[in-house]
């Protein structure tokens, strides 16, 4: 499975990175939305994963152009900064589930293998 991951968060993202890899999905790392929505213009993805509060183009607003490239593609959110507004509008935009950094890298990886057992 080939997972777009964003967010300028670059310790954070290395850390989940490697965490993610260890369970054999191949990441790749953009640091902000238009990057984002670049690689994923140039890339097949299984899965998203975005910060909400990317630079140059906000995670929000990244998904809605993701979604309107491939309206089936799983996204999930996540923010230390977002309030329930911004939350809200991911899951508006697409977004299956938005969680609250820091969150448990454990709990991402459950919920992605979940998301895999119900389409594979």
């Amino acid at each position: 499975m080939k997972i777009l991951l964003a967010d300028d968060d670059k310790n954070f993202v290395i850390v989940l990175k490697n965490e993610l890899e260890e369970e054999k999905y191949t990441v790749n790392l953009v640091y902000d939305g238009v990057e984002a929505v670049l690689s994923f213009m140039n890339n097949l993805y299984d899965f998203v994963l975005l910060d909400i509060k990317l630079p140059k183009l906000d995670g929000i607003n990244t998904l809605r152009i993701i979604k309107k490239i491939n309206p089936t593609v799983p996204a999930i959110t996540f923010s230390g900064h977002a309030g329930n507004t911004e939350m809200a509008e991911s899951i508006e935009a697409g977004a299956i589930k938005c969680l609250t950094k820091p969150f448990e890298i454990a709990q991402l990886k459950e919920d992605l293998k979940r998301y895999i057992s119900r389409v594979g």
